[in-house]
């Protein structure tokens, strides 16, 4: 398990990457130390997603089905779901735009496009589904195993066949383990 220290200061506040974020269902970024609403957003980074969204057409037909008549709409909707944590990671870095953010988004599970716009969180190469999301945030709280099977409404037994193959994609053998990588990818 590698796990690099986080910086106390977010991107786009002393480097020239740009972090995204949704806060109260609108968009902003931290670029040049200052916070922004994406209708500040430059031209040209504007340009670069919408080349991003037309490199992914399952991404392009649902933003155009979400947002008709607005190629804005479509580039903020596009941030928002694939950005829209806030971490010490830049979204937009060297005029390139990273993988993607796993964020707790309201409407995740409940969206249309869900998994199309948005991405799951990928460790060791491993995408999470998303009850091992749901077993890692709980593995990371102060709950025996028994209430986080409860919460979860599987059997104990599947509990612990869940929480074995959870550790053993994580390559970890302890809770505290369980909780550091959670941190590590925006879980918690």
């Amino acid at each position: 398990m590698t796990l690099t220290h986080t910086p106390s200061v977010y991107p786009g506040m002393i480097d020239k990457g740009i972090e995204f974020f949704a806060v109260e269902g609108k968009m902003k970024f931290i670029a040049d130390s200052k916070i922004q609403c994406t209708t500040n957003l430059p031209f040209g980074i504007i340009q670069l997603a919408k080349e991003q969204i037309n490199t992914e057409p399952e991404v392009a037909a649902a933003l155009k089905e979400w947002h008709p008549t607005s190629e804005f709409n479509q580039v903020n909707q596009f941030l928002k779901c694939r950005y829209g944590g806030l971490d010490f990671s830049a979204d937009f870095i060297d005029n390139q735009f990273k993988s993607g953010d796993y964020w707790d988004c309201p409407s995740r599970g409940s969206c249309p496009f869900n998994g199309t716009l948005c991405k799951a969180p990928v460790y060791n190469g491993h995408e999470l589904s998303a009850l091992e999301i749901k077993l890692m945030k709980l593995t990371a709280s102060s709950l025996t195993n028994e209430t986080i099977a409860l919460d979860l409404k599987i059997p104990f037994g599947s509990f612990h066949k869940h929480k074995q193959a959870l550790y053993e994609k994580l390559a970890v053998q302890t809770k505290q383990e369980v909780a550091l990588i959670a941190k590590s990818l925006n879980l918690i």
